[in-house]
């Protein structure tokens, strides 16, 4: 995964809706939206701190399993 397939997903009806929820006090949706923003940054710390390609990669993926798993779980169509 890379960082538009990311941004794809972050671009969705189906994401917005997700933050919804959170902020409405959904236990799931609320866990999904921190550890996605935890990884975000920890994304963002590796760009801004020109990290090894190998640890912007994992993040990466990292981040893009957790998207998938959250959607594919909630059976939400994603990009």
């Amino acid at each position: 995964m890379n960082i538009d397939t990311i941004q794809e997903y972050i671009d969705t009806e189906k994401f917005s809706e997700t933050c919804e929820k959170a902020e409405q006090g959904d236990r799931s949706a609320a866990l999904f939206v921190n550890k996605f923003m935890n990884e975000l940054n920890t994304l963002h710390f590796h760009l801004h701190n020109k990290s090894h390609k190998k640890k912007v990669g994992f993040q990466l993926r990292k981040l893009g399993e957790l998207l998938e798993n959250y959607f594919s779980d909630s059976k939400i169509n994603h990009p």
